[in-house]
């Protein structure tokens, strides 16, 4: 009876984890790509077009994903998903980071 128990647990447990597929779409390599959700933050240096990297985590509050970009020229640009996150249910999904400053999820 104890493992039907633990199976729900289990359950909630690993639904909240965040695990986002980062793709540079953005037309040129990127200094630093970062992710943020309330809580973690993934950081990555030189990321190539079409490079593809991970951000996992678990958010620890209510907000949303959001992504800051430095081009390898210094010009930066700050981007927020408009998709929300918590502890409870997580996020997954592949975000890619569009030329045109935008970012385009797809969620698993």
């Amino acid at each position: 009876m104890s493992i039907l128990m633990a199976i729900p647990v289990l359950a909630i447990a690993v639904s909240g984890r965040t695990r986002i597929v980062l793709v540079n779409e953005a037309g040129r390599e990127l200094r630093v790509l970062a992710a943020r959700i309330p809580g973690e933050e993934c950081v990555f240096e030189k990321v190539p077009v079409h490079g593809r990297v991970v951000c996992q985590g678990r958010a620890n509050a209510d907000g949303d994903l959001s992504v800051d970009l430095e081009f390898t020229d210094g010009s930066k640009a700050q981007m927020e998903a408009g998709t929300f996150v918590n502890p409870l249910f997580g996020l997954r999904g592949v975000a890619t980071v569009n030329a045109d400053g935008g970012i385009r999820l797809q969620e698993d």
